[in-house]
């Protein structure tokens, strides 16, 4: 056989002690540079296998003792007996080292098994058990693979059951079918598996020189082959009818690994002869670029010894639509790899392609005309025209590009903002050149060229930049930067302002050196993130050779605050960097959650070893928070199992970023107070003694914050928090303890609020001087009487209180009605005989109340209580029935 080489030596003896005993019989051979020509055997074999074998003899019983095959990579035993009827009884054992390979299926590690082979010399049987730690197949990983395989040889060929089951990053994974081996194929049937989100069943037949066989019904959802959603169809193909061919799929919300596109529903649907099938193709979905659309039809064609796809059709994308000039044709699987693509654009625009890759060059050619900028993006605006050529034959590629830009700007800039450009590309064997210019009606002016180390190839196609390899270039930009940053970099952060900027570049990709100067006058930087804004940016920085010197860098935040900054930056890889921030009331955050303004100085520091320090002592000058509680009063707290997310969601995402280590941190933040925390009844004012740890990506909060004053709204009534309470902080919800305790001076009792527990999970108690059960401590707060006297009304509100106390696990009626209504307080009141009252109330500031009461018997009132001192105020009451009135309050604890 082709491959086979070598020399094999055996020695054997054969000794019988006395006529009519059993002859014994011993077998030792080994092999030379030994090769069969099978590739994975003779790696387990080896270039010296060796095989003993021990047997007795006795007429036509023939019992092995021990035979055992030693190979470089497999160790095989067995011993049995073959019986003069030609019966077969022996066991086999097995171990053998990884990696095998079948096709794109590769078998890490260790492998062992066992089994036993019966039946006959004619028709023998093999029930085999095998373990085996790894199997490396495409996208879906297996590990402890247990395998059982049962197979019978039959004068028309051999058939068995085969079983799998393993683990994987999916869950169990499990398979099995009946197989059979007709000459030259192989058949399955009863085939089942369920792995990795796939599920098929059904029969499939390969054959070496016709068309394959299938009826198998397929179902893919989230797992190794798909992210979201399901795809879900059959396959039919059949030998007979020259081959003949059935497909339905359709797509629900599906969206690949590592794919930021989604098809919400597609169709693909195919009958007909397997050597020219026809098909059709429906499909929409969203992308980075937008919503799009696709549909058309085409012909599945085999064109030996390879295959041809045609299509003809029309889509969107980007808010533009698209449609083929001419038949696309496309052909794979071959020696020859090609395509030719004809596409109009609703917006005028053209795409024309050729391509064509085969073993020996690559031949492409694109011409971009007119083509919308929406088409990349869909926040951008504006056109390019663009010619594409790459040619070459075995290790040598050579190309041009040639780009043009026309109005290109962020969508909503105004149109003399729009930037005119072009880009021109060389690329000769091993050397890439790049030249670019930019201008606009606002004074830009920007060019820049460069001269990049590439490592090319034509077959096999490659295009790569050498980082380790020099490069040279220079740049140069005058004029307002807005609209080279919203076409380069855009999202939610923004930079304007005037940037004149020249230099040269050299070194490698990997270590450039810069020689040139940087400045930047009247800019502002947003973010919309976290709100901060920059404005009045002044920047001047000069590149020599590795570092970049910062002399200059301010900026103020609208706010009457400011930040100034310089230091060095290295741009060695091993280089070490400085760069010092001095903040003087400079707002950092500025959204719907918090405004916070510091006063201090942080320094960013990066070793030899790469590692970047973030470190400072930080003063608040004022920060307003607003109050978040975990769960707001009256829901009932719920764990949830998150169901059919839309896949549109996740694709409109940023991936999550993995950010390595980070920063690390050291930064302290000290307040004496002017940190407020307003909503969901509370104001309170804080001061702050904490301290920021870890890195930026697991940054860790420690210390303290401690209550300077402030009060509660609880049950529609004020309690003031005692100075000694505190919050201990931490970086996770649950792990924030809280300390506190507020207070309500009433003429008959104190009441204390106390809230212990977490962030998480509060734990609110009220206690009373003298003490007093829960519900009568409310009862004399917001009733002023015990709870045996109040009416219907009033003890239904006093249960909805308490069903509130517990931290939201109840319906708090009142209290979603008081939150409906923006009041401060909601009481309900009265009982059968004086009618209903209802009292609503608002603090207009910290110490004046007004009230308003309606119903019962005196009629509507307004009431307005001014509060001089703790102990002591003044009311104001004007009624219907009882006229007007004015009285001190003077409340004494004896």
């Amino acid at each position: 056989r082709p491959g086979a080489s070598g020399a094999a030596a055996a020695s054997w003896s054969a000794a019988q002690g006395r006529a009519g005993q059993p002859w014994a019989l011993t077998l030792d051979a080994h092999g030379e540079r030994f090769a069969t020509g099978y590739p994975e055997l003779d790696r387990l074999l080896g270039a010296r296998p060796q095989l003993r074998a021990t047997a007795n003899v006795a007429g036509r019983r023939v019992a092995v003792g021990s035979a055992a095959l030693q190979g470089a990579a497999l160790q095989a035993t067995t011993a049995g007996v073959l019986d003069p009827g030609g019966k077969l009884a022996f066991k086999l054992d097995w171990t053998a080292s990884g990696p095998f390979h079948a096709g794109p299926v590769e078998i890490a590690g260790k492998a062992k098994g066992s089994g036993a082979i019966t039946g006959t010399l004619g028709q023998p049987k093999a029930d085999l058990l095998a373990h085996l730690d790894q199997i490396d197949t495409p996208r879906l990983p297996l590990k402890d693979a247990n395998i059982t395989l049962t197979f019978e040889r039959h004068p028309d060929g051999t058939a068995g059951v085969i079983a799998a089951t393993a683990t994987s990053a999916f869950g169990p994974a499990r398979g099995r079918s009946a197989f059979r081996f007709p000459e030259g194929g192989l058949d399955l049937t009863e085939l089942s598996v369920d792995a990795g989100g796939l599920k098929a069943a059904g029969s499939l037949s390969l054959r070496r020189n016709a068309p394959s066989a299938a009826d198998l019904d397929l179902t893919i959802t989230r797992g190794a082959f798909l992210d979201a959603g399901r795809v879900a169809g059959r396959v039919q193909l059949a030998t007979a009818q020259a081959g003949r061919a059935v497909l339905n799929l359709t797509a629900e919300n599906a969206r690949w690994p590592g794919s930021d596109v989604v098809v919400h529903a597609g169709r693909l649907t195919a009958d007909g002869p397997l050597g020219r099938l026809p098909y059709a193709l429906t499909a929409d979905g969203t992308s980075p670029q937008g919503k799009w659309s696709a549909s058309g039809r085409g012909l599945l064609a085999e064109a030996p010894p390879a295959w041809s796809a045609s299509f003809d059709g029309s889509g969107k994308l980007g808010g533009r639509g698209f449609r083929t000039l001419e038949t696309a044709v496309f052909r794979f699987g071959g020696p020859e790899r090609s395509a030719r693509l004809r596409l109009a654009a609703s917006d005028g625009g053209r795409l024309d392609l050729d391509g064509r890759m085969t073993d020996q060059g690559t031949d492409i050619r694109a011409q971009v005309t007119g083509l919308g900028l929406q088409m990349l993006n869909e926040d951008l605006t504006g056109r390019f025209d663009a010619t594409l050529a790459l040619q070459g034959r075995g290790a040598r590629l050579d190309g041009t590009l040639d780009a043009k830009l026309a109005g290109a700007r962020g969508r909503g800039a105004p149109t003399a903002s729009g930037v005119d450009g072009t880009v021109r590309g060389r690329l000769a064997g091993d050397t890439m050149t790049l030249t670019a210019t930019a201008a606009n009606a606002q004074g830009l002016q920007a060019n820049g060229e460069v001269t990049l180390p590439t490592v090319t190839s034509a077959a096999p196609f490659r295009i790569a930049i050498a980082r380790q390899k020099p490069l040279r270039g220079r740049f140069f930009a005058d004029g307002e930067v807005r609209p080279l940053w919203d076409l380069l970099v855009g999202g939610e952060r923004s930079l304007s302002g005037r940037v004149r900027t020249q230099g040269a570049l050299a070194g490698t990709l990997a270590d450039p050196h810069l020689v040139g100067d940087v400045a930047v006058a009247g800019g502002r930087f947003d973010d919309g993130q976290t709100g901060l804004s920059l404005r009045q940016v002044a920047l001047t920085a000069s590149f020599e050779n590795t570092s970049v010197n910062v002399t200059q860098a301010s900026g103020v935040d609208g706010h009457g605050g400011s930040v100034n900054g310089a230091g060095r930056i290295s741009l060695e890889r091993e280089g070490v960097s400085s760069f010092r921030l001095d903040l003087k009331g400079f707002r950092l955050i500025d959204n719907e959650l918090a405004t916070a303004s510091a006063t201090g100085q942080a320094t960013i520091d990066r070793a030899a070893n790469g590692k970047v320090r973030l470190s400072g002592a930080l003063s608040i000058d004022q920060a307003n928070v607003a109050a978040r509680l975990p769960t707001p009063s009256g829901v009932v707290a719920m764990d949830v199992i998150e169901k059919n997310r839309p896949v549109e969601l996740a694709a409109a995402l940023p991936p999550p970023q993995s950010g390595g280590e980070g920063w690390a941190l050291d930064v302290t933040l000290r307040a004496p107070g002017r940190v407020f925390l307003k909503g969901h009844g509370l104001n309170v004012e804080l001061s702050l003694d904490a301290r920021v740890g870890g890195t930026t990506t697991h940054p860790q909060l420690g210390g303290t914050a401690r209550v300077v004053r402030g009060d509660y709204d609880f049950a529609g009534k004020r309690f003031e928090f005692d100075p000694q309470s505190v919050v201990y902080l931490s970086t996770e919800a649950r792990d924030i303890r809280l300390d506190l305790t507020a207070t309500r001076d009433d003429p008959t009792l104190t009441a204390n609020v106390r809230i212990r527990g977490t962030a998480a999970r509060p734990e609110i108690t009220l206690t009373s001087t003298p003490s007093l059960p829960s519900d009568e401590v409310l009862s004399q707060v917001l009733f002023g009487r015990t709870a045996s006297q109040l009416s219907p009304l009033e003890a239904a509100q006093l249960a909805s209180t308490l069903s509130s106390l517990g931290g939201g696990n109840g319906l708090d009626v009142i209290g979603n009605l008081r939150t409906f209504a923006g009041l401060d307080r909601l009481a309900l009141g009265g009982g059968s005989g004086g009618g209903v009252t209802i009292a609503g109330g608002k603090y207009l500031t910290n110490n004046v109340y007004l009230e308003l009461a309606g119903g019962g018997r005196e009629g509507p009132s307004a009431q307005v209580e001014w509060r001089l001192k703790r102990s002591l105020s003044v009311v104001s009451k004007v009624g219907e029935q009882a006229g007007s009135s004015l009285a001190i309050r003077w409340r004494k604890d004896y």
